[in-house]
């Protein structure tokens, strides 16, 4: 009874105490909810404040809650490699990328709003309508959504068919282009960028897309028959791709050459029957990461090195199985060349400046190839003679004798080496060089496609050179056979 009277004689004190306590909690409560919003409106909204109008269009964006990945070249440019602000960006039109997925979510949530929004469409071949390019624009500023459409391993970004204001240049949208996956990073703005900006930078260079002839492949298996060689492709198609991943890693622009390039071209693969593939390099971008990421590589090992640096290099890589061969192309005048090696004889092939390379999708896989690839194939078979399957003893139109190595030269031009990546010095190093060389070599020299600064001892020649001036005929006669091609190609 006593607790009781207590409790009843203080009641008021109870009361307030009760009071205080629930309206504590209540405004805890009223904290949270209101710091869970903050952040939810910061998480759709911009991280970044700013009176530009693209903030204005941005924070409209983002409450789709979507990732806008930006690939304008231009702007990339400004805001990573020269590290200007965005606030200070004078640009009329900015271009991201979105996935083809997020369409429909954007064309719905603009149509209600201040923005004038501009779609362009392609009908495609099953009727159905295919949205490349969202143009979003407010008080004289365009965002340009270019769509990301899935293309095996990477994506393609359509060609723009809609009339745009003549002072508008796209950078994606001018034509059809290939874009790979890429790590990304997030600006304040809230934006993401492509992790290596350099990178995707040096990626754009060769994008633009093209597809190969797909009449032609079909006319090769209905007329000729010739079909893809599944046990060839097994070969044939890792090692391809990592000599197109090495390279591109190491920023070195590469092409498809030769039987490959027309395998691409005329079958959409391989010729069936090719028993190599080529890749052509620019000779002024050489430099030892080339040779370092072959030397052992797992996959397609540097086997030889023919050639010095500045004149016919050439590597050939192995798989156990398979041969690859990398070609360095030297610019002289308004052409290449790339050198091809027949004992001590020195051919060139003559080869367009490929002032830019394009793309192309084989085996899944996006490869850099000549912009024109026609005109490429024309210049080494015969204006339009490689549309069909030609008969054996072909030669090469573009290639010719250019001279013979010199004694000490030569000795310097022939590399072995082992899987491991080691400088080849067994028995077999010493009979396959010394038949080139003409020598009977006791020793391999350690230097690698450069001559040495002293002066060199030659060894003493096993018989009369091959191709020295008494045997002009017999040099004659080898040349010929050496641009004859053993099978159809």
């Amino acid at each position: 009874m006593g607790l009781i009277r207590l409790l009843y004689q203080n009641k008021s004190v109870i009361l307030f105490c009760l009071f205080t306590y629930v309206l504590f909690w209540l405004t805890i409560g009223t904290f949270k909810q209101s710091t869970e919003l903050n952040k939810t409106q910061q998480s759709n909204g911009l991280k970044h404040r700013s009176n530009s109008t693209f903030y204005f269009i941005f924070d409209h964006l983002l409450q789709l809650k979507v990732n806008l990945l930006l690939i304008d070249p231009y702007v990339l440019n400004y805001l990573f490699i020269e590290q200007l602000s965005f606030d200070k960006l004078e640009r009329q039109l900015i271009t991201f990328a979105i996935t083809d997925d997020l369409v429909e979510r954007f064309i719905q949530y603009f149509q209600e709003t201040i923005f004038s929004i501009t779609i362009s469409e392609n009908i495609l071949s099953n009727h159905k309508t295919s949205i490349d390019h969202i143009f979003i624009e407010y008080k004289q500023k365009i965002i340009h959504l270019a769509i990301l459409h899935k293309y095996k391993s990477f994506y393609l970004i359509e060609e723009n068919i809609l009339p745009l204001s003549e002072n508008i240049q796209l950078s994606y949208g001018d034509t059809l282009r290939a874009v790979e996956p890429v790590e990304v990073n997030v600006h304040e703005y809230s934006f993401f960028y492509p992790q290596n900006v350099s990178h995707f930078l040096w990626l754009y260079q060769t994008s633009k897309f093209l597809h190969c002839n797909r009449v032609l492949a079909d006319e090769m298996e209905d007329q000729f028959h010739l079909y893809q060689n599944a046990s060839q492709l097994n070969l044939t198609v890792t090692p391809m791709k990592n000599i197109a991943y090495g390279l591109n890693e190491l920023e070195k622009h590469y092409w498809l050459a030769g039987g490959t390039l027309l395998g691409w071209y005329r079958h959409c693969g391989l010729i069936p029957f090719t028993q190599d593939a080529d890749f052509g390099l620019f000779a002024e971008e050489y430099d030892e990461s080339i040779r370092n990421y072959f030397l052992g590589n797992p996959i397609a090992y540097l086997w030889g090195a023919l050639g010095l640096v500045n004149d016919s290099l050439e590597f050939r890589l192995y798989t156990g199985r398979f041969t690859l061969d990398l070609f360095w192309a030297y610019r002289e005048g308004d052409h290449r060349w790339c050198g091809y090696q027949v004992h001590r004889a020195k051919f060139r092939r003559t080869l367009p400046l490929l002032e830019t390379l394009c793309s192309c999708d084989l085996f899944g896989t996006r490869f850099s190839i000549p912009c024109s690839p026609t005109s490429y194939l024309d210049g080494e078979y015969g204006k339009d003679k490689w549309k069909s399957p030609l008969e054996k003893n072909y030669t090469w139109i573009n290639m010719k004798f250019h001279s013979l190595w010199n004694d000490i030269s030569w000795m310097y031009a022939v590399r072995l080496y082992t899987r491991q990546g080691k400088l080849r010095t067994d028995q077999f190093a010493f009979d396959w060089i010394s038949n080139h060389f003409n020598y009977s070599i006791t020793s391999i020299p350690s230097f690698f496609n450069i001559l040495p600064n002293e002066p060199v001892t030659l060894p003493p020649l096993k018989t009369k050179l091959v191709y020295g001036s008494p045997i002009k005929k017999k040099k004659s006669r080898k040349k010929s056979k050496s641009t004859r091609k053993k099978r159809l190609i």
